[in-house]
């Protein structure tokens, strides 16, 4: 199966690897490319960007919770109308889950789609020793397809022609981009970049690209992933086949709730309509059967939240009939009484007998593997379920809970236990793809069908 396509990798983090990502993004949209952006990794905000940059939702390729055959279905039945996949890499080229072995790496899935790397790396105050270290990126793994490097914050320009000489010649390897220190700067909070979703960024995009098209060989890039090999072509996995179970499941999507993985939200459009809800604008929930409470920055809007009584109301009024409501991370902390936060203590539903309090640091992060205990409105007793979690939040319990995980690896709730039950709601800090636990969505759809 031919399609176009470039991975942009990292030495490591904070190269400028999402800012070269969607600066080309938005340059080969403005030069009439269609674009199918991916991102490797568990990550939901560099998605956002990757969405307003290109029109087109962004899509995760985790070899860690996917399988092969999973990661090349999501890549390619996302492909569909597009001319070009831009793929953006995570933290380092071959960092992985355990340091290890390959699994969860940026290396491993470009293996696994065949595709052409272009590593991005930091050329601030260095010459030759750039050399040193991209020969050993290139050496490495000999498998992967690492066909050239961006520098980015180059020097003067006699600094500039100093790393390229030293890169072509020593490390042998194409200098498609150098970049110089630049003023635009991309707008981070505590769990990285802030989404695009919460404010216009339309001339930062913008911006980039112009960054993009001035510094980088744009042509060069495309040639490349037009040259791409072939890639096993593989079968649409039936969770997106469309049925129609005359549901309506409410989605609670908007600035304060934006980490979904937008597989799960087709998933569940193939089998129910999916309504929209905004927890800051809506004073009631709609007519809906189930809910999903996705992650985000609760914790960032929690006065607003909070001022929502009619909504909060509204859905506590929900979870205690009974109705089934999925929620991951910052849906759990919405469902407890309060969000404690360096600016005060927040009311939220008050549904889960918990509190959640932000830290300044990481409470968790990283992959999960989970052993179901008590079968729940979207997973069985006896299943393992793999999926990512990432918060600064911890849980203060009010009572004794109810768990549905036991934590093979992960931290969960209280390093032991995730999934909290009451009722047929659920709530855990692990985030879960459709393509690691596809029974989640007819699990959770049948739950509201025998409750209608």
């Amino acid at each position: 199966m031919d399609i176009p396509r470039v991975i942009i990798a990292g030495v490591r983090s904070k190269v400028g690897k999402t800012m070269i990502s969607i600066g080309l993004m938005r340059a080969l949209i403005n030069r009439g490319y269609k674009v199918q952006p991916y991102k490797v990794g568990p990550d939901f905000i560099d998605p956002s960007f990757h969405y307003i940059a290109t029109g087109r939702h962004s899509r995760n390729l985790d070899d860690f919770m996917l399988s092969k055959f999973d990661l090349l279905e999501t890549f390619e039945r996302n492909f569909r109308g597009a001319d070009i996949a831009v793929i953006e890499g995570k933290t380092g080229l071959y960092d992985s889950h355990n340091s290890l072995d390959e699994k969860g790496s940026t290396a491993s899935v470009s293996k696994i789609l065949k595709s052409p790397v272009i590593i991005v790396a930091d050329a601030e105050r260095i010459n030759r020793s750039i050399s040193a270290m991209l020969l050993g990126y290139k050496l490495f793994d000999r498998d992967v397809l690492l066909e050239g490097v961006i520098l980015n914050r180059v020097g003067n320009p006699r600094h500039a022609n100093r790393v390229r000489k030293s890169v072509e010649r020593l490390a042998n390897l194409k200098v498609f981009g150098l970049i110089p220190r630049t003023s635009v700067n991309m707008p981070y909070r505590h769990l990285g970049l802030i989404p695009a979703y919460e404010r216009d960024f339309e001339d930062l995009l913008d911006q980039l690209a112009d960054l993009i098209e001035m510094n980088v060989d744009v042509d060069g890039i495309v040639d490349l992933a037009y040259k791409a090999p072939k890639i096993e072509e593989v079968n649409e996995n039936p969770i997106f086949e469309r049925k129609n179970y005359d549901l309506k499941v409410g989605v609670i999507r908007d600035r304060s709730f934006s980490f979904y993985y937008q597989d799960n939200i087709d998933a569940l459009a193939s089998r129910s309509k999916v309504v929209v809800i905004d927890s800051l604008k809506d004073k009631k929930l709609p007519n809906v059967d189930a809910l999903y409470i996705g992650g985000g920055f609760p914790e960032v809007f929690a006065e607003e939240l909070e001022r929502n009584r009619s909504l909060r109301r509204s859905i506590y009024n929900f979870c205690d009939e009974g109705k089934p409501v999925y929620a991951e991370c910052g849906g759990l902390m919405f469902l407890g009484e309060s969000i404690i936060t360096k600016g005060g203590e927040f009311d939220m539903v008050g549904f889960l007998p918990i509190k959640t309090r932000m830290h300044v640091k990481f409470q968790a992060l990283g992959y999960c593997i989970y052993r179901v205990i008590k079968s729940n409105p979207i997973s069985k007793r006896g299943d393992t379920i793999v999926g990512h979690e990432f918060h600064y939040s911890d849980v203060l319990p009010l009572e004794r809970l109810e768990f549905a995980y036991r934590v093979k690896r992960g931290k969960g709730v209280d390093g032991r236990h995730d999934g909290i039950l009451k009722k047929n709601t659920l709530a855990n800090y692990i985030h879960l793809h459709v393509l690691s636990y596809p029974q989640m969505i007819d699990r959770f759809l049948r739950t509201a069908r025998r409750l209608d």
